[in-house]
């Protein structure tokens, strides 16, 4: 009777130790690397990959010449507030005052044209539910000059194209 009390004692304990292991070696990868997943896709905030792209004719000035062009990607829990704002609002006051608690974030960019940049990957805010682009083209008047996408904050790896023509903007969205 000792004895099988001490086998099933003993592999109990073997089946612990090496559950353990499988553990400790799971928490050594994580401190090597930080970025390692830990948990489901779904419980973790979403991430973007944006590549931003400009044509060669992009934003042409009063001469006819090609201009760098200044961006804003915008990171925001609700769309209303950019769907509904004007050029001149945009232009005139920060964002965060415009956007008030819709906003979340945002990035700026100078853009030459001819010219395509990924940046390196962004965690989102799990609050987020839409990024947005604004581009402030030489002429004010330009028909294409917001775009909104939207997204989900947890659970989804996203590339995004910000593909910036002569004077409207294109957004193309793909999830891993």
């Amino acid at each position: 009777m000792t004895g099988r009390v001490c086998r099933a004692w003993m592999m109990i304990l073997l089946t612990l130790t090496l559950s353990g292991c499988e553990t400790a070696k799971k928490i050594g990868q994580v401190i090597k690397n930080p970025d390692i997943q830990v948990g489901k896709l779904a419980d973790q905030a979403s991430q973007v990959t944006i590549t931003l792209l400009t044509e060669p004719d992009a934003n042409l000035n009063a001469e006819g010449e090609s201009a760098a062009v200044d961006i804003q990607l915008v990171y925001l829990s609700d769309d209303s507030k950019l769907q509904a704002a004007d050029y001149d609002l945009l232009a005139s006051i920060p964002l965060p005052d415009a956007l008030g608690k819709n906003y979340i974030d945002h990035q700026d960019f100078s853009l030459l044209p001819d010219t395509v940049k990924t940046l390196p990957p962004v965690k989102m805010d799990e609050k987020t539910q839409f990024i947005g682009v604004i581009a402030y083209f030489s002429d004010d008047q330009t028909t294409e000059w917001k775009q909104i996408e939207p997204v989900e904050g947890t659970g989804h790896n996203y590339r995004l194209l910000v593909h910036i023509r002569q004077s409207s903007i294109e957004m193309k969205k793909e999830d891993d």
